[in-house]
C-alpha cells in the first residue's frame, strides 16, 4: 500500500528544495550528498525519497520550480503595468527583487543546470524562454519607430539580462543602495542605451 500524504506534503517539498538550493550554491552539485540535504532538512535520508525520488530530481526540481516562479511573476507584474516603459520598469523590479532575495537558489539556477540530464534541460529552456521572448516583444514595443533586427533584438536582450542575472553575486543587502534604486539604476541605463539606437 502507497505511504499517504501529509497535509504539509508540498511544504516539506518546497523545504527540501531550498536547502538543497543552499547546499549546491556554496559546494556546489557534485560535491553536494543526500545526506547533506538531509541533515540540512533535520530529516533522514530515506525520508527524503518521500518527497524527492533522487539527487538529480531534486535538482530539477528546484530548477524548474525556480524558473517557473520567475517566469509568472514577470508575467504579471508587466501585465499589470501600462506603457512599454512601465513594463520595462515591472520586469526589471521583478528580477531584482527576486535575484537579491534567493540568491542561493538564484546561484543554482545560472550555475548548476549543467548536470541536467537533456529531456530536464528541454524542459526548463521552454521555461526560460517564456522569460526571454517576454524581453525581445518589450524590446520591440520600447522602440517601434525603428527596424532593430532579429539578432540585434537577440543581443539587446541577452546584455539585458547580463546586467540582471549576475546581482546575487555581488549585491550586499546591507550596502547603501535599496532594490529599486538598483532596478532604477538598471532601466534608467538600459533605457537611454535603446533611446540613443
Amino acid at each position: 500500500m502507497a505511504r499517504p500524504q501529509a497535509a504539509d506534503y508540498e511544504d516539506r517539498k518546497k523545504d527540501i528544495l531550498h536547502a538543497a538550493a543552499v547546499l549546491f550554491a556554496r559546494q556546489g552539485y557534485s560535491e553536494t550528498l543526500l545526506e547533506d540535504i538531509a541533515e540540512q532538512c533535520g530529516i533522514k535520508k530515506s525520508s527524503l525519497y518521500h518527497y524527492h525520488r533522487s539527487k538529480h530530481a531534486i535538482l530539477q526540481g528546484l530548477i524548474e520550480w525556480r524558473i517557473e516562479d520567475l517566469a509568472v511573476k514577470v508575467e504579471a507584474a508587466t501585465k499589470a503595468a501600462g506603457t512599454p516603459q512601465e513594463k520595462f520598469h515591472a520586469m526589471t523590479a521583478t528580477l531584482v527583487n527576486e535575484y537579491i532575495s534567493t540568491p542561493d537558489e538564484i546561484a543554482v539556477l545560472l550555475n548548476q543546470t549543467r548536470h541536467l540530464n537533456k529531456t530536464a534541460m528541454r524542459s526548463v529552456s521552454a521555461i526560460q524562454h517564456r522569460i526571454i521572448n517576454h524581453m525581445l516583444a518589450l524590446i520591440r514595443d520600447l522602440r517601434p519607430d525603428i527596424q532593430i533586427t532579429p539578432k540585434n533584438v537577440s543581443a539587446i536582450a541577452m546584455l539585458y539580462f547580463g546586467m540582471t542575472n549576475w546581482i546575487h553575486v555581488w549585491y550586499k543587502p546591507s550596502g547603501s543602495i535599496k532594490p529599486d534604486e538598483l532596478a532604477a539604476l538598471i532601466a534608467s541605463m538600459f533605457l537611454n542605451g535603446l533611446n540613443g539606437l
